[in-house]
């Protein structure tokens, strides 16, 4: 689905294949949709969140759909009610210090 709304592959597939999701999830057809134009990037990123709860997919949708740095959750920044916005350095990871020692042909990302 996700391809599909950003260019790429079979939107008759992609819906087929959403619906399928929502007749499983709901056990009849009130969720489904006609077609693509029903559904945005958030709409299929809160789907994801739901599907693939316990998968730890999460982080990387939402930098993925741009979300990661903005979108405000309980505990976002160490703050209780979660903050709206983080340094964009959280986008990437540090390299651990081993490698880095390890392979003078690293530099750690920046900010770590």
């Amino acid at each position: 689905m996700e391809s599909v709304l950003k260019g790429a592959g079979d939107a008759g597939k992609a819906v087929g294949l959403y619906n399928q999701i929502q007749e499983r999830a709901f056990g009849d057809k009130s969720h489904n949709i006609g077609s693509l134009s029903e559904i945005d990037a958030d709409k299929l990123l809160d789907e994801r969140a739901r599907e693939l709860y316990w998968e730890g997919h999460r982080r990387t949708d939402l930098i993925r759909f741009g979300k990661f740095l903005t979108k405000s959750w309980a505990w976002k920044g160490g703050n209780v009610s979660g903050v709206n916005s983080i340094d964009s350095k959280y986008l990437l990871f540090p390299l651990p210090s081993t490698d880095v020692s390890a392979n003078s042909n690293l530099k750690q990302n920046d900010g770590y």
